[in-house]
């Protein structure tokens, strides 16, 4: 198997190039500037002092909160966004998100499958690597999910940070756990109370995971609700101070005062979302990285299966992922009527992909099982030694190496046939990536940048820089990944209002070449 996880990195690392690559071409825009305007400009007027620009990022929490919206930590990440301290340092932003996610689902997968399945580490690997790729690879909105980071921090951040919590929990409540490991509970609490300041979609779905797991505890009268019990109370504590925040109040009557749905009409969307979406998400790269698992699925659970690990009611579990996936739309169909932004659907997606594999990994478990107790003893076994074990397996190691082999080159060639095709390449995020790159769009993209903020930064270091208004050029070509959106014909956004904010300006307005002469002020 060991030559599996080595392809599987190897994959992983193709996938993650492209798009780490063009990071180097990113840049900050909108909410970055509307969030972060207050720190920057307090290190423009200290001289670089930090101190004073995290002191900033906290008052910004407490008048988003009485003023915007509740979600505490995530204001304060946005508030600190890296553009803050130089746009030099916004190459920083999707490297920061990719790995935090990267690390996240590599902490959820090992806690599952080493720590409970006791599966061998390349399998752990092999499959961490596979939900990655796929994840990466669909985005529904990459640059919302990995380049735009006022968004990409506030949803595929606090989904990283949603598995490590999930891991974490299932560590302090793990039965070979000896006593109590104050650094895990402690931990827990931490990822608890930021995760319940961050996007409601995230923080809906970890107040399942913890009344579920915490009623399960006190089913089966485990002392382990104790540890338990203080991240859970976190947790809720936090999501309420994030819920009745008045800012909240505030933005729903300036936003959508009269697009939020009923209680009723709430769950029928949210509920016919997830299997709308259930099928469109279910496509052919996503059903074949499902294959690739599945041969890795079988010989994790086998040696579980074997021990007495019975995998109950796998309808149940796949009913019950279906309902996590339809409550992770009622957020948006509460406030907005609507699925929401690309954002919110990248969230879902990645629950969608980490829910997929979860009820392959149950129904191979409870198979194995069933197969195992209709025959009254252990299945015929097909890999040495020849002696039956306690984790004797149904499917020998070499067979499922060569299955996992076959169904990665099968999802080698879509990859390829649906990049050379030109719409369909671009819905792959890492082939958009590449072509952007190839193709000299990303470098002219930070050119056009460049020659922007060079000439705002030169109107604002002018005497006059208060009563300036310049007239910028819209870009005229950008990476779908990279590019979020532009400046508009007027001063009535907040978009032109905090870039001019930013840089000290009266004015910036957007024009099109041919309107008037690149970099106009007066």
């Amino acid at each position: 198997m060991t030559m599996v996880a080595v392809g599987s990195v190897a994959a992983l690392v193709v996938t993650l190039v492209p798009l780490l690559v063009i990071s180097a071409y990113n840049h900050s825009y909108a909410d970055d500037w509307h969030y972060g305007v207050w720190a920057h400009l307090s290190l423009q007027e200290t001289g670089g002092n930090i101190l004073v620009a995290i002191g900033v990022a906290a008052e910004q929490v407490g008048k988003a909160w009485m003023e915007w919206q509740g979600t505490y930590s995530a204001i304060f990440l946005m508030a600190l966004e890296p553009s803050v301290f130089g746009e030099q340092w916004y190459v920083l932003a999707a490297p920061i998100v990719i790995g935090c996610l990267v690390a996240g689902t590599f902490y959820f997968a090992r806690v599952l499958l080493v720590d409970y399945l006791h599966a061998p580490r390349s399998i752990w690997v092999s499959v961490s690597c596979a939900i990655l790729v796929v994840t990466l690879l669909l985005q529904p909105s990459p640059v919302e999910g990995l380049y735009w980071f006022n968004s990409a921090v506030y949803y595929t951040v606090y989904h990283a940070a949603l598995l490590v919590l999930i891991g974490v929990l299932l560590k302090v409540v793990h039965p070979a756990r000896q006593g109590r490991c104050r650094g895990l509970d402690a931990w827990a609490c931490v990822l608890a109370v930021f995760i319940a300041g961050g996007n409601f979609v995230d923080a809906l779905v970890a107040l399942e995971f913890g009344v579920a797991l915490l009623a399960w505890l006190l089913h089966m009268r485990s002392r382990r609700s104790v540890d338990v019990f203080p991240a859970f109370a976190g947790l809720v504590l936090g999501v309420t101070v994030s819920m009745v925040a008045p800012g909240n109040s505030v933005r729903q009557q300036t936003q959508f005062p009269d697009a939020g749905a009923g209680v009723v009409d709430t769950i029928v969307k949210s509920f016919w979302a997830a299997f709308t979406y259930l099928s469109e998400w279910t496509q052919a790269l996503v059903v074949l990285a499902a294959l690739f698992v599945l041969p890795l699925a079988v010989r994790a659970v086998s040696g579980r299966a074997a021990s007495g690990l019975r995998y109950p009611l796998p309808g149940l579990v796949s009913v019950v992922s279906l309902a996590v996936l339809g409550t992770s739309f009622t957020p948006t169909f509460w406030s907005m009527g609507t699925v929401g932004p690309g954002r919110v659907q990248n969230a879902r997606f990645d629950l969608f992909v980490i829910l997929v594999m979860v009820n392959l990994f149950w129904w191979c478990g409870w198979v194995v099982r069933h197969r195992r107790e209709l025959a009254e003893g252990p299945v015929m076994v097909v890999c040495p030694p020849p002696v039956p074990r306690a984790d004797a397996c149904v499917l020998s190691a070499r067979n499922a190496a060569r299955a996992c082999g076959l169904v990665a080159l099968v999802f080698v060639l879509v990859v390829c046939a649906l990049s050379t095709d030109e719409k369909s390449g671009e819905t792959l995020t890492s082939v958009s990536a590449a072509r952007s790159l190839m193709s000299g769009q990303a470098v002219e993209y930070d050119r056009q940048v460049t020659a922007r903020l060079d000439q705002l930064q030169t109107a604002s270091e002018a005497e006059d820089a208060a009563d300036a208004e310049v007239d910028v050029t819209f870009y005229t070509d950008a990476p779908k990944v990279l590019f979020m959106g532009d400046v508009r014909d007027n001063m009535g956004n907040y978009i032109n209002y905090r870039l001019a904010q930013w840089y000290g300006l009266k004015s910036v307005i957007g024009v099109h070449a041919t309107a008037t002469a690149t970099g106009s002020s007066s």
